[in-house]
């Protein structure tokens, strides 16, 4: 009997995209230079690891802030998550692919959206720099996009296999 290989289990693969999502979330994600209005003193700068970006996302959509829609790629990252262990894998590719379009673009908009700083008025964050914790925050929705879309071609290609096949 032959043994099944790591590579060909769902949810092996999809415990590599989860380990890769907390990886990121332990990572600085995004560097930001604090910008005082009244003075326009620039220098200090503040680096956030991606758990306190996820729950400055959650804030910043209970106070409507633009930049914070990013944050709702991580809801969409579970759903494909959900979706590729029930066998729905177009819906996985789908809700993947989604969460990145939205995670990179809502964070990229914080390049023209200055977010406030904490509980001081007289200051502004700027996004300067997006560091590892970032792009590992989005590889984790595209690792899931990759296996589900080989899964469902292999799904597929079984299928049209099996329909080729002539019994006597």
């Amino acid at each position: 009997m032959k043994k099944a290989s790591f590579l060909t289990q769902p949810l092996f693969l999809l415990g590599i995209s989860l380990f890769i999502y907390i990886m990121a979330l332990s990572l600085p994600a995004l560097t930001f230079e604090i910008v005082e209005h009244k003075t326009i003193h620039t220098g200090s700068i503040y680096i956030m690891k991606g758990v306190e970006v996820t729950i400055g996302g959650i804030l910043g959509l209970l106070f409507l802030q633009a930049p914070a829609i990013g944050w709702l790629a991580n809801p969409l990252y579970w759903y494909s998550c959900k979706f590729f262990i029930q066998k729905k894998y177009k819906f996985s590719i789908a809700s993947a692919l989604t969460s990145i379009i939205i995670g990179f673009t809502g964070t990229v908009s914080t390049y023209w959206f200055a977010l406030p700083n904490g509980s001081n008025p007289d200051s502004q964050l700027l996004l300067i720099k997006l560091l590892p914790g970032f792009w590992l925050w989005l590889a984790a929705p595209a690792f899931v996009m990759i296996i589900a879309s080989s899964f469902a071609y292999w799904k597929h290609s079984h299928r049209l296999e099996r329909k080729s096949v002539k019994l006597p």
